[in-house]
C-alpha cells in the first residue's frame, strides 16, 4: 500500500475516535435528544455504510430527508419537557417511526429516480433541439438550394439523415 493511503487511513481512524470522545459527553447531557436521533437516523447510518460512492450521494440524500423526518419530533421533545420518558413514549409510537423512516424512504426514492428523470428530460430536450435544427436546415435548403451545401467527404462516414433532404431537393428540381 502507498504511504499516503496508509497515513490517511490512520488519521481518519484517529479523527473518528476524537469525534466519538467529544460527542459521548454531549450525548449523555442531552440524552433524550440523543436517543431520538440515534433511533431515528438508523436509515442514514445504513446509507453511510452501504454507499460505496466517494461523494456519498445516497448518504447525503437519505440523511437530509431522514433528518427532515426526525426534526419535528425533536422540536416536540424540546417543547414538551425534554425527558427520557417522553423520548421513550415517542419511540414507542408507530406514527413516529412511520414519519422518520418514511422520510428516509423518500430520500432513497429521490436518490434512485431523480437522476433518471434528469436524463429523460435532457434527452427529450436534445431530441427537440435536433428536430428544430433539422427543420431549420430544411428551410435553408428550400430557400437557398442545395448548391450552397458543403459536400461531405466521400472517405468519411456520413452522418445519418444528412443527405435525405438533398436527394429530395434534387428530384424536385429535375
Amino acid at each position: 500500500m502507498p504511504y499516503s493511503y496508509q497515513r490517511r487511513k490512520r488519521q481518519g481512524g484517529r479523527g473518528l475516535m476524537t469525534l466519538l470522545i467529544l460527542l459521548l459527553p454531549a450525548a449523555l447531557i442531552i440524552l433524550p435528544t440523543s436517543m431520538l436521533l440515534l433511533a431515528g437516523l438508523i436509515p442514514t447510518i445504513v446509507a453511510i455504510i452501504v454507499d460505496r460512492d466517494t461523494e456519498k450521494s445516497a448518504a447525503l440524500t437519505v440523511g437530509a430527508m431522514n433528518l427532515c423526518g426526525v426534526a419535528p419530533f425533536i422540536v416536540q421533545l424540546w417543547q414538551q419537557g425534554h425527558t427520557v420518558a417522553l423520548a421513550m413514549r415517542m419511540l414507542t409510537t408507530p406514527h413516529t417511526w412511520l414519519v422518520m423512516f418514511g422520510a428516509a424512504a423518500l430520500g432513497w426514492l429521490m436518490y434512485f429516480f431523480i437522476p433518471q428523470i434528469v436524463v429523460a428530460v435532457a434527452s427529450l430536450s436534445a431530441q427537440s433541439k435536433i428536430k428544430e435544427l433539422e427543420e431549420r436546415r430544411a428551410l435553408l435548403i428550400a430557400d437557398w438550394g442545395t448548391e450552397i451545401m458543403a459536400r461531405p467527404d466521400p472517405d468519411k462516414a456520413e452522418p445519418a439523415g444528412l443527405m435525405d433532404n438533398l436527394d429530395e431537393s434534387d428530384e424536385k428540381r429535375a
